[in-house]
């Protein structure tokens, strides 16, 4: 009695794992003629939470087939549409990734965070117009900043800053040409935080005032501090 109970219990198994792998093959063959016929496509989803603001990395998404009918008409599907980019909201894992859920790195409108290169900084100082080039910059141009400031009983004049990036003036992230110039209050500069401390030192000790640079410019010069002596000839 055993002994057919256990004969059943084989041939039960057996039975079982002829059915699924026949179920198995009708899934591969369904799946090749949905690809066959264009009704898969490629979809990026998220194999981990990615949190708001965050830039997408390879490890975080997946790219996989699905039926069309089931993927979002915004869902994208190639690595380079997603990996690098920020993500604007939460995307949770397995969701699908959208093209109004990312946003590329330096969109100025996503905010000014988006606009600032790896290793540097957002920082704003005060110039006029005498002093910020009568008020003709616009974000995207490159400007060089000089420091006057007293050292011992001497006053001095060096170029503190060279080949620096403006993110904002005033208030504005846009170097649009609808945006004609005016008066000047504020540059937000994109800066190392080397930079930052001389740049912050020279305008909190002295003055500063802005020298722009053509774009075709990206040369680093070297140039001694000037004091009064060196203007008498």
């Amino acid at each position: 009695m055993r002994k057919r109970i256990n004969l059943i219990l084989v041939a039960a198994l057996l039975f079982g794992l002829v059915a699924a792998w026949g179920t198995y093959q009708y899934l591969r063959h369904m799946e090749n003629t949905y690809k066959a016929s264009g009704q898969f496509i490629p979809v990026a989803v998220a194999k981990v939470n990615i949190p708001a603001r965050q830039v997408i990395s390879q490890q975080m998404v997946e790219f996989t087939q699905m039926p069309s009918n089931y993927a979002n008409p915004a869902s994208l599907g190639k690595p380079e549409e997603v990996v690098g980019k920020v993500a604007r909201s939460d995307i949770y894992t397995g969701e699908q990734v959208l093209k109004n859920n990312i946003a590329s790195p330096n969109d100025p409108a996503e905010g000014l965070a988006m606009t600032v290169e790896p290793g540097r900084r957002a920082m704003t100082v005060a110039i006029n117009d005498i002093t910020g080039v009568a008020g003709l910059l616009r974000p995207g141009d490159q400007v060089d900043v000089l420091g006057t400031l007293p050292v011992g009983n001497q006053t001095i004049t060096s170029l503190i800053v060279q080949n620096i990036r403006i993110l904002a003036v005033n208030k504005s992230t846009s170097a649009s040409s609808d945006n004609k110039p005016g008066q000047t209050g504020t540059l937000t500069l994109s800066l190392s935080p080397g930079e930052a401390q001389q740049l912050t030192l020279a305008a909190e000790k002295g003055s500063i005032r802005v020298l722009l640079r053509t774009p075709a410019d990206k040369d680093w010069v070297s140039v001694p501090s000037t004091n009064v002596n060196h203007l008498v000839r």
